[in-house]
């Protein structure tokens, strides 16, 4: 897998509409071929690096190169990487203006107009920071920097390895219970079902049944939850409220309605509902972030 960084310069300046068209083609192809990696546009100036397999980045590459919106294509590095640096992004996008520079501590001394191609080929430590900014400010808008592992304080960056060396260690536990569960389900498969006759199978030992491959089925899915911490390219909190969800909407399933009050089951359909809502909302966030981001 490679890493590769190009700058060019716009054939014409482009309009909010032209770039939201140009990182819709971004975004389809690179979904399609597992290319990840962010553009920067300022100053009629693209900033754009790619990720993904060699030979597809190759390609990919080689089709940029060509396209007539932009001219002066140079790479200013390409390098093999063990992991990716933009993977929540099938393409970032941010557009730079001199407010926004402003805002970047580090970089006082730069503004909108040094945001060109011979400026930053010559300033490579500039470029450096402007991608490592964006991408990390990416991360903090996303949720999900709090397990980082490209944080500045060694005493943070070694709490963070250790507390995802715990994750893991939950990641096998977890396992040795999805596999208790296991066995639960072949036990309650011959006690229930295959060793009753069935004059004497019950729709009661039919729902047992179904409780225990449920219990299995969540047990799954909180062990996707939980090696998704390891990520940076998920949010968490999304993930919860969607098991949560998924969780309750297979309880349903087993309700036995002779035994259940009333009001049980409202308050069951009420916190389906909120938890609805909330994912919505997330979903909804989420999704604007990525147009504008």
């Amino acid at each position: 897998m490679i890493q590769m960084l190009y700058i060019s310069s716009a054939t014409e300046p482009m309009s909010t509409e032209d770039l939201l068209g140009l990182l819709r083609e971004c975004r389809e192809n690179n979904a399609a071929k597992g290319i990840t990696g962010m553009l920067i546009y300022g100053n009629a100036t693209f900033l754009q690096v790619l990720e993904g397999e060699e030979e597809v980045v190759d390609d990919l590459f080689e089709n940029i190169r060509r396209d007539p919106r932009h001219s002066n294509v140079e790479i200013l590095h390409r390098k093999t990487i063990e992991r990716r640096q933009y993977s929540d992004w099938s393409m970032g996008f941010k557009r730079v203006s001199g407010k926004e520079l402003a805002k970047i501590e580090s970089m006082r001394d730069f503004d909108e107009q040094n945001f060109n191609q011979a400026y930053l080929i010559e300033h490579g430590n500039i470029v450096s920071s402007l991608m490592d900014h964006f991408r990390k400010e990416r991360s903090r808008a996303i949720g999900h920097s709090e397990l980082g592992l490209d944080e500045d304080d060694p005493l943070i960056y070694l709490l963070h390895r250790i507390i995802r060396g715990a994750v893991r260690v939950l990641a096998v536990l977890m396992v040795v219970t999805i596999i208790w569960g296991v066995v639960d389900v072949v036990n309650v498969l011959i006690s229930q079902v295959l060793a009753p006759s069935l004059e004497e199978l019950r729709a009661r030992d039919i729902i047992v049944t179904f409780g225990a491959f449920l219990a299995v089925l969540i047990a799954i899915e909180i062990f996707l939850n939980i090696t998704l911490y390891l990520r940076d390219d998920v949010v968490p909190i999304k993930l919860v409220v969607a098991t949560a969800l998924m969780a309750i909407a297979r309880k349903v399933i087993i309700f036995d309605f002779d035994k259940i009050e009333p009001l049980y089951i409202l308050a069951t359909g009420a916190v389906v509902l909120a938890l609805g809502i909330v994912y919505w909302l997330m979903d909804q966030k989420m999704s604007i972030g990525d147009r504008w981001h």
